[in-house]
């Protein structure tokens, strides 16, 4: 029986440029455990159903964070009411958010799999950490996002140029200097959303939004912690409805940057187990960077609670 498993997207940006990267993973695992290449929905769904059956303990997830997100959706369907083993982020992608907000170490996947690795051959702990997902809808993930989120990730993939951590800094540059002349970036960038917000089962007064956005870790990526509050309850997350202007977000950068609270005056700041949207229209939103259009209704809980492998 396999003591780790090792789930690779062969279709993951950086897997593409490094091909050799999934034979050197399974080099590593050696006698420890299996590695599964996973390029369909499908082919995914048999290995979680393997894994399930070989009774892992721990599920090592190579790819970024789109692939850990569809990964840890398809295992938590397939296990069921049954928990998940531990789980490893092998930061295998080109943005590794989730990985960063929950302080798994930094490191290539050959090294974090050679940690794992040894100490599982050794007997040895793992140091962890606690942490709920979300479920948006049918799917589950860290971070949930509307609004500038979802506008600034339809950007920054449609740049042109290799979506990597330097093309989003220079997405962010070109937004705040746009601010500055009312500029086509920033307009687009802040379009606004109306929706109806029921959060526990308390409505919001306010409707009007330039975004919505929950997570159950810190980070949102480039180093940004808005999410102060996310750890703050068990079974619950951090909600942000943001219904300030572009300029008075752009102010708040260097709050958010540090991990400070946005000021009250331009936020509905909330730690919620159940956040209901609806919405004038269809709703896009994003789950750990991957896209996705809800109808006009879309409910966002909190999912089952996972734990994480840090080193």
């Amino acid at each position: 029986m396999p003591g780790i498993g090792v789930i690779s997207n062969p279709r993951s940006r950086q897997n593409q440029r490094n091909p050799g990267r999934m034979e050197r993973l399974a080099y590593i695992l050696g006698q420890e455990g299996a590695a599964q290449a996973t390029d369909s929905l499908e082919s995914l769904e048999r290995a979680a159903e393997y894994f399930k059956k070989s009774a892992i303990d721990v599920l090592a997830i190579n790819g970024g964070d789109g692939t850990n997100h569809v990964t840890l959706t398809t295992f938590i369907k397939a296990y069921g009411a049954q928990p998940l083993p531990l789980v490893a982020l092998l930061r295998g992608g080109t943005m590794n958010t989730t990985a960063n907000g929950l302080g798994v170490m930094h490191a290539t996947p050959s090294r974090i799999l050679t940690n794992l690795v040894e100490r599982y051959a050794a007997g040895e702990g793992f140091q962890t950490i606690k942490s709920h997902v979300l479920r948006v809808g049918d799917q589950y993930g860290f971070i949930f996002g509307n609004g500038v989120v979802q506008n600034f990730l339809e950007m920054y993939y449609g740049a042109g140029e290799p979506p990597t951590p330097a093309t989003a800094a220079k997405l962010m540059a070109r937004g705040i200097g746009s601010a500055l002349v009312n500029g086509q970036t920033i307009r687009r960038l802040f379009k606004r959303f109306e929706a109806r917000i029921v959060a526990d089962g308390e409505e919001w007064a306010q409707r009007d939004f330039i975004t919505l956005a929950a997570s159950t870790q810190p980070e949102i990526g480039l180093g940004f912690r808005p999410f102060v509050r996310a750890r703050e309850a068990a079974g619950r997350f951090h909600v942000l409805g943001i219904f300030t202007t572009p300029f008075g977000m752009i102010a708040e950068l260097p709050r958010v940057f540090v991990g400070r609270p946005i000021q009250r005056n331009k936020v509905i700041d909330q730690v919620v187990g159940r956040l209901e949207i609806f919405g004038e229209g269809p709703i896009q939103y994003t789950i750990d960077g991957d896209t996705f259009t809800a109808g006009d209704e879309l409910v966002v809980e909190c999912g089952p609670e996972l734990t994480l492998i840090q080193r």
